[in-house]
């Protein structure tokens, strides 16, 4: 029951991230069964091969190796001293037992809430001690450590390897500055696999409604937010006689179940919207492109606003939101695919789909990532002289956790555990294929990262003159972004 409650927690939480893009691009290299659409080449039966983490074999007689984690990631690293038949806790057991066995350590974990762990890591630094050799902390409010002069740039540890398969490498646009990296993600956390945006779709009202599951609209790349409005139209109705549509209703049927701190992003970022870009440097700037961005909230807004979706904007309101899905009275529900679990329990059958794109023309179904996922980083207070041990230590969880974990995680987890049928396990692969990360968002989530959250809250249609109005103050946040990681890279 304990275990259950703190699923659930999670999922009201918002705290949702799945296999990294750059081990599902792995998985595409090393697959042994493909299939060919005209969207593209879609993996269908994973398959890991030997690579290599080129470690030196060495031993640390007993040596502690100091981990401090989010109280909510628990699943990244697990702590009990025996399996307990849960297929992704024996694998992350199996995991930390083969690596310390491997290099002669012994695990050492804090766990606190997300909050403190930030406290904890800036404390330890600012007061010159060595507290921690790994840090797993929340992705938005965890990148003001960054900023802070309080973690280590990655290319400062010698045997982390970022160009192997178990370093996610869509990273790089929402952390890397001057080519290097504050914060990372990979295979090393589980808990970020399930934090990553999707669309569910209610298979009953499907039918009631003679409509058409969306499975071979996402296989031809054809699954657009066009696609989206047209199925949505018409849908919200008032089913219990009183003349409204209302969210307190136990009949009322909407199109879209939503809340505004998971769809503006979910539906931006698919629809291949982003912020901010960088130079030939790897330098940040604000880059605004109003047209298309113009266009991009324009389709939000007629799925949303003009379908009349049940668009919750209140914190203390979000249960509704998975409830009106759960009890069968939304078509789509906009969420991450943690939520997945919980959804299993309702009785309306139920399929999973990537968010749609903006159109036919865009390459890729693209995913967000919501800001909870964990992000890995080490604190500055790692002197020269430990860079190896703990860089060794790092690089052999993250490359035994590619084989060990992330083939349960991926298999047995997300395609078989969370989902009813083959289609929504397929539609997986397409989820997880491109996540993306926003320096806007991760930096700047209450002000220029939120404008189409915002935007939705009000109603408003036209965000032109919003988005001119952050130009400014955009511009000077992002310079102090790098000044801090240019000082970080100097220390």
């Amino acid at each position: 029951m304990k275990k259950l409650l703190c699923v659930i927690f999670a999922l009201l939480s918002a705290a949702s991230a799945v296999m990294s893009a750059g081990c599902a691009e792995q998985r595409q290299e090393t697959t042994d069964t493909v299939s060919e659409t005209s969207a593209g080449t879609v993996t269908t039966e994973p398959a890991v091969t030997e690579v290599k983490d080129d470690l030196p074999e060495v031993k640390y007689n007993g040596r502690p190796f100091r981990v401090i984690v989010k109280s909510d990631s628990e699943e990244d690293i697990y702590t009990e001293d025996h399996e307990i038949s849960e297929p992704l806790h024996d694998a992350v057991f199996e995991r930390n037992l083969k690596v310390c066995e491997r290099f002669g350590i012994e695990l050492q974990i804090t766990r606190d809430e997300y909050s403190a762990v930030n406290n904890a890591i800036s404390r330890s630094v600012k007061a010159g001690s060595d507290d921690y050799d790994l840090c797993f902390v929340h992705m938005v409010s965890g990148a003001s450590l960054a900023q802070s002069n309080l973690v280590l740039p990655f290319e400062k540890l010698p045997y982390v390897d970022l160009e192997k398969p178990w370093w996610d490498k869509d990273v790089n646009n929402g952390f890397s500055i001057r080519g290097n990296l504050m914060m990372v993600n990979g295979d090393l956390s589980p808990k970020s696999f399930s934090i990553t945006s999707c669309l569910y779709f209610n298979k009953t009202l499907f039918d009631k409604f003679d409509l058409t599951y969306p499975y071979e609209l996402v296989r031809s790349g054809n699954w657009t937010l066009d696609k989206l409005y047209e199925l949505t139209k018409n849908i919200t109705r008032d089913q219990d006689g009183d003349g409204v549509v209302s969210k307190d209703s136990k009949s009322d049927i909407y199109c879209l179940t939503s809340w505004y701190l998971d769809v503006p992003y979910s539906f931006y970022y698919a629809a291949g919207g982003m912020l901010v870009s960088k130079d030939d440097d790897d330098v940040p700037f604000y880059d605004p492109q109003i047209e298309r961005d113009t266009l991009i909230y324009s389709k939000i807004y007629s799925v949303i606003i003009g379908n009349n979706a049940y668009f919750e904007t209140e914190m203390s309101d979000y249960m509704r939101v998975i409830e009106t899905f759960y009890e069968g009275r939304a078509l789509f529900y906009d969420s991450t695919l943690n939520a997945a679990g919980t959804l299993r329990e309702m009785d309306s059958e139920f399929g999973i789909l990537p968010v749609p794109k903006l159109d036919s023309s865009q390459d890729d179904y693209k995913s967000f990532v919501n800001g909870a996922s964990s992000m890995i980083c080490v604190p500055a207070t790692v002197s020269p002289s430990n860079r190896e041990f703990v860089s060794i230590i790092i690089e052999g969880l993250a490359s035994e956790a590619y084989k060990t974990v992330t083939p349960v995680l991926y298999e047995t987890y997300l395609k078989r555990k969370i989902t009813r049928d083959a289609d929504s396990a397929d539609m997986i692969d397409y989820i997880v294929r491109n996540r993306v990360f926003d320096m806007a968002y991760v930096n700047m989530h209450d002000g220029v990262g939120s404008y189409v959250r915002d935007l939705l809250k009000k109603g408003a249609t036209d965000i032109t003159k919003e988005l001119k109005q952050y130009q400014k103050s955009a511009k000077k946040k992002i310079e102090s972004i790098v000044k801090a990681f240019d000082k970080s890279l100097q220390s």
